[in-house]
This record gives C-alpha cells, sequence and structure tokens, in this order.
C-alpha cells in the first residue's frame, strides 16, 4: 500500500459574506485562517481536504452562494467529488464535503456537485491509493438516524476486501456532554452490528458535529473528532461556545496504519 496523507476539517458555518458576523464572531474569517495554515504547514504534504460538514448555516442560496466564493470554486463537479478549491494558496486543490445536518442536500449538491442529481443520502465511496473511504450520512437533523438505505449501503461497503476510512457529521459514541451525547441515534446499535464484524479493515471513523477535538476508540476501532472551523463547544451538560483556536486534522496512512496530528490555528 502506498503512503498517503490528507487534512480533515468540519462545521464551518458559513454566512452570505465572508466578513458576516454571528453573535459576533466571523466564521469566514475564521475558515480563511484555516486554509492559510493548511497552505503554510502541510498542503504540500497531503493529496486531498476532507470537510465533515455543515458548510453553511442557515442553508440559503445566499449562504452557499457565499461559501462557493470563499472556496474559490469555479468549476463543476460530479459526486462523490472531488471539487477543487482555490484559497489563500491552493489552487485546484482537492476537496471532499460530506453534508451535515445545517446542509440542504439538494443545495450542497447544485452549488458544489452540479454534474449529479441531488441524492437523498450522502453515500458514497471511493477509493485513493487502495484505501476505500466510505462516506455515510447520518441524516440532514441534528440527532442523527441510521436510515435502512444506509445501513445497506454501509453493509455492503464494508464487503471490500480493503482497508477503509469511515468518514460521517455526527458522532458515533458519548463524547461526556449530555446535550450533544443527545443527538446520537437512536438505533446506533444497528450502526455497530454492521461495522464490528468488519473491524480490522475499518482505519479509522472521523467525524464532526460536536465541534469538539477528541481521540477515542470502540472495540479497538479509532473514533476521531474534531472542533469546527468556526466556533468551537465546551464539553458540558449544556450548551456552551468558547473562544478557542480552529483546528484542523492532518492524517497520515503508512503500512495502512493511520495516525493523525491536531494543528490549532490562531485567528
Amino acid at each position: 500500500m502506498e503512503d498517503f496523507s490528507f487534512i480533515q476539517i468540519t462545521d464551518h458555518h458559513l454566512l452570505e459574506s465572508e466578513d458576516a458576523l454571528r453573535d459576533g464572531f466571523c466564521p469566514g474569517h475564521a475558515f480563511r485562517m484555516v486554509m492559510r495554515d493548511i497552505t503554510q504547514n502541510v498542503a504540500d504534504k497531503v493529496d486531498f481536504i476532507i470537510s465533515t460538514g455543515d458548510l453553511v448555516e442557515p442553508e440559503t442560496d445566499a449562504n452557499y452562494q457565499g461559501a462557493i466564493k470563499l472556496l474559490g470554486i469555479n468549476s463543476s463537479a460530479a459526486l462523490p467529488g472531488p471539487q477543487h478549491i482555490n484559497i489563500e494558496g491552493l489552487k485546484n486543490f482537492p476537496f471532499y464535503f460530506l453534508p451535515g445536518n445545517h446542509d440542504d442536500r439538494a443545495l450542497v449538491t447544485k452549488y458544489l456537485f452540479s454534474e449529479s442529481k441531488a441524492p437523498k443520502l450522502y453515500n458514497f465511496t471511493f477509493k485513493h491509493k487502495d484505501v476505500q473511504f466510505i462516506f455515510m450520512d447520518w441524516g440532514p437533523k441534528s440527532k442523527a438516524y441510521l436510515f435502512p438505505e444506509t445501513k445497506e449501503f454501509l453493509t455492503k461497503a464494508l464487503q471490500a476486501d480493503t482497508p477503509s476510512v469511515i468518514v460521517c457529521h455526527q458522532h458515533v459514541k458519548k463524547i461526556g456532554s449530555k446535550w450533544l451525547d443527545a443527538f446520537l441515534a437512536d438505533n446506533l446499535s444497528e450502526f455497530w452490528e454492521v461495522v464490528l464484524p468488519q473491524k480490522e479493515k475499518i482505519l479509522a471513523i472521523l467525524s464532526g458535529h460536536v465541534h469538539i477535538t477528541y481521540e477515542d476508540e470502540y472495540a479497538g476501532i479509532p473514533l476521531l473528532g474534531l472542533r469546527s472551523t468556526a466556533y468551537p463547544f465546551a464539553k458540558a451538560d449544556e450548551p456552551v461556545v468558547i473562544l478557542a483556536e480552529p483546528h484542523y486534522r492532518y492524517v497520515y496512512i503508512h503500512d495502512g496504519v493511520l495516525t493523525s496530528r491536531i494543528y490549532k490555528v490562531n485567528i
């Protein structure tokens, strides 16, 4: 297997203009600073960027238009991508995107993947250097749900005889926050019934949604969560937004083993 690396970013909550404010905070500026840091530190080492959801909030045409302008997307693409972004020195840089609960699947497809018809759920796979990436969609609500079609898709995808990385928006194990853990799927056990028999194939599960960076495991499967590029949450039982640096995750796959490093970005 050929070694490679990629970047994970998540939960951008962009608005219709780069300088627009949400409760006094500027998601567009923070996103640009993250992309600048990626360019300065790791862009020459990675093959692509994956965003694990919530590109905008709310999910309006104006906000998606603003996000496309900020990303510098000027070409069409088909699902699952990649699209190509142009921002802060990243030129036609491969970019994969999985919608979150604040994303409208039809509008995401319209603006990022105009060569495709909008699916109900973003369940896709792609292979990169002998590693399968499984993009699975927990649905458009804050509370996750394992849809029958997603369960069927995941079962089939994990039959492939190749190492796999599962990529999703909502988290898959309690992190220790009552309000955030209430968003876990009520039928989460069905997910693990599919995944655990194939756990030797799974290099990691990447997710966003909770705006908190963590590294955990379930039955030996690494679970990697990530702080938002917009506004982080505290690991508290009630919603608490904190002032802290945005994060991105540098992921390296070497000899079939996945490791990662967190970069903090001063804004």
